[in-house]
């Protein structure tokens, strides 16, 4: 198996919540250790955390259903053999603490926004550099309607 060969996917996966701290660690080196085994290098991750569900999702675990509005969300981006890929995922899916699980191909970059942090001693300062910014700006209507109108394109 050669670099070539190998692509980069990420896998994001819910797992119940109902795990202990040391179970939920487990999990996630279950999932890593697969990698590993499959001969798959881990290139990032995020150690799952518990997120509040968007609707209500089922899984059966030991022949019964189970409604979950939580899980632990988290991710490991990876690179790995193609042909490994369907393996892999059947490992996951029959893991009965994984709610549900998702795997893209993607790019080895970090494809995350940086975070913007709020500070709010620049808010309100003047931009610098010499042009005024006026304060009170009277808007006409009007005028306004008819720039847009030159805009639209009918």
């Amino acid at each position: 198996m050669t670099d070539k060969e190998n692509k980069v996917y990420e896998v994001a996966f819910n797992i119940v919540p109902t795990l202990s701290d040391e179970a939920l660690a487990a999990e996630f080196g279950n999932l890593k250790e697969a990698l590993s085994k499959a001969g798959a290098p881990v290139i990032s991750e995020q150690y799952p955390k518990t997120i509040p569900l968007a609707y209500t999702m089922n899984r059966v675990i030991n022949n019964k259903n189970n409604k979950f509005n939580s899980a632990f969300f988290g991710w490991v981006k990876f690179e790995m053999d193609p042909g490994a890929l369907d393996a892999f995922k059947k490992i996951l899916d029959r893991n009965e603490n994984i709610i549900r699980l998702m795997i893209i191909s993607t790019v080895r970059e970090s494809t995350l926004a940086p975070k913007k942090t709020f500070r709010p001693d620049m808010a309100r300062r003047k931009p610098t550099g010499g042009s005024e910014v006026k304060e009170d700006v009277v808007m006409d209507k009007e005028a306004v309607d008819k720039k847009l109108d030159e805009l639209v394109v009918a």
